[in-house]
């Protein structure tokens, strides 16, 4: 849930009047409630669907507020999680009611809201209130009625906009026996894909309004896929199905032959209408596909190989030209020891904080708290840190110093982090700072 920073003065105005009013009631449950409003009429029971407006928070801080959601906040009632909380509260409202719930904090999060624990924001044992305004509900079969009510309307909508469309861009091509509109802008030429064939296509995907979903245009490349794998909708599939290579078409895909009745995302309403411009670049067997990419994958791995093997022999040279004799442990690290720590051992789970200076084999600082005047403070043995760092502060006492010498398997490994390129060996120069209690 979020934590809202930028909170209203009347919301909070409210919250603090409610939160020092001695006039709540309390029910045998032990909830604390108060009603603005109190209407004569039904009570939602659990499994409703309800609409309200609500926020809550502690005594000066608003912790969410629905009045920025179109027509209410709307959820199916749970039963009540333990007794006292909110959903015992709004099974006491009938619509039109205002009412102000408290209830604990700890309780709210940790039953409720299934937390793991509470938010750093909350302090344990505090109280929290609950403003709300319950609009109306209805029970499950009344919601599905609705819905389908709702859905029907959008469906006889976007009829209306598709016809409009048509007339308003004066389009005489006949639809196919599917619906799809397919207005040819430039002849291919060979044959016309067939299943499994990888097809390369550049593609802007747009809806009856002009607003744009999708364009390889903004890529720079085409799109390849596998024609006949249902890559997006039917009517894309039929269409790019009866282009030949460098054949160009506009196809107006209806709903039916597109998502039809499901949304997708906050971009494609339903029983959207769907344009596409699509151009055939190209098209080839998946045999040929499959044989680049083996080859690709191969040449991927010799090119790894390489780097690989250079790392090791430029990390002996390193070695070897420092007169550095210690061996390494299991994991690779080199680990040498400038000056013993007499302080307390950094321990897995503890924080640590630490100076370093990280170089590259070649002298290069990519890296340095030293420089930056601060230590640098994480949690150990947790991950936070390459497994190389890990490994080596925990070998560490408190005002201890060392030069790490870390081979790539145990730092970023292929990994191109700019100025530390794939499959680098690193050098650190460290000092174990101070260890803490993890907060």
């Amino acid at each position: 849930m979020k934590y809202l920073k930028n909170l209203t003065v009347f919301a909070l105005a409210v919250l603090f009047i409610a939160s020092c009013d001695d006039s709540y009631k309390v029910a045998e449950s032990g909830l604390e409630y108060k009603f603005y409003v109190q209407n004569e009429g039904d009570n939602p029971n659990v499994g409703d669907f309800i609409t309200l407006d609500m926020f809550y928070g502690t005594d000066d801080t608003v912790l969410f507020d629905s009045k920025n959601i179109p027509g209410g906040l709307t959820f199916p009632l749970d039963s009540s999680y333990f007794a006292g909380d909110l959903f015992e509260g709004i099974m006491m409202m009938s619509r039109g009611d205002s009412a102000s719930f408290r209830m604990s904090a700890d309780s709210f999060y940790l039953i409720v809201a299934r937390a793991p624990e509470l938010p750093p924001f909350i302090t344990p044992g505090s109280i929290m209130t609950f403003e709300v305004k319950l609009h109306d509900f209805v029970n499950s079969e009344q919601k599905a009625i609705e819905d389908a009510e709702a859905l029907e309307a959008k469906r006889l909508e976007a009829e209306v906009e598709y016809a409009a469309y048509i007339e308003a861009n004066n389009i005489t091509v006949e639809p196919l026996e599917s619906g799809l509109i397919f207005i040819e802008e430039k002849k291919g030429s060979g044959a016309n894909p067939k299943a499994e064939d990888m097809v390369s296509v550049n593609l802007t995907v747009k809806l009856l309004d002009g607003t744009q979903i999708f364009s390889t245009n903004d890529r720079g490349e085409p799109f390849e896929y596998q024609y006949g794998q249902s890559f997006d909708t039917k009517g894309l599939e039929e269409g790019v199905g009866m282009l030949r290579k460098g054949g160009k078409a506009t196809l107006i895909v209806p709903q039916h032959i597109a998502y039809g009745a499901e949304a997708k995302g906050q971009m494609i309403p339903a029983y959207s209408t769907i344009i596409y411009e699509v151009e055939l670049v190209s098209m080839r067997s998946k045999e040929a596909f499959d044989k680049e990419r083996l080859a690709q994958q191969a040449q991927q791995q010799a090119i790894e190989d390489q780097r690989k093997n250079a790392e090791k022999s430029d990390r002996d040279n390193y070695l070897q030209a420092n007169g550095i004799t210690v061996a390494p442990t299991a994991s690779g690290l080199y680990y040498i020891e400038t000056e013993k720590g007499t302080g307390e051992q950094a321990t897995v789970g503890k924080t640590v904080n630490v100076h370093y200076t990280g170089r590259l084999l070649d002298g290069t600082v990519f890296d340095s708290s030293v420089e930056r005047g601060e230590p640098f403070s994480f949690r150990l043995g947790v991950g936070q840190v390459i497994k190389g760092w890990d490994e080596a502060i925990a070998m560490m006492n408190t005002g201890g110093k060392a030069t790490l010498v870390i081979p790539s398997e145990i730092g970023y490994k292929s990994q191109d982090k700019g100025t530390i390129p794939p499959y680098s060996t690193l050098v650190f120069d460290v000092e174990l700072i101070s260890v803490e209690d993890a907060q």
